[in-house]
């Protein structure tokens, strides 16, 4: 179960560095250097698949960081829309 919940946290961590990359990005002035970045997102998001892997089969923990990649990279861009609509009049 620490192995679900710190995979978790790793890929979020992971997937919003990524996202933060973005020149699309909403949440910083300006966007994170680039290749940086994604590489310590990608990092974490492999950090991630090791410790599913520690606990689920090599095609569960695959397909579970790939969802969990899917939501996040969803639902990060939209949350922060949402709480940035309400700051500004």
């Amino acid at each position: 179960m620490l192995f679900l919940i710190m995979a978790s946290l790793l890929a979020f961590a992971g997937s919003v560095l990524v996202y933060l990359a973005s020149s699309q990005q909403r949440l910083l002035c300006r966007p994170l250097p680039g290749r940086a970045a994604r590489w310590a997102g990608a990092a974490l998001e492999g950090a991630a698949l090791l410790l599913l892997l520690q606990c689920r089969s090599p095609a569960t923990a695959v397909f579970m960081l790939v969802t969990f990649l899917m939501a996040a990279w969803s639902f990060t861009p939209l949350f922060i829309a949402l709480i940035f609509s309400r700051r500004t009049p």
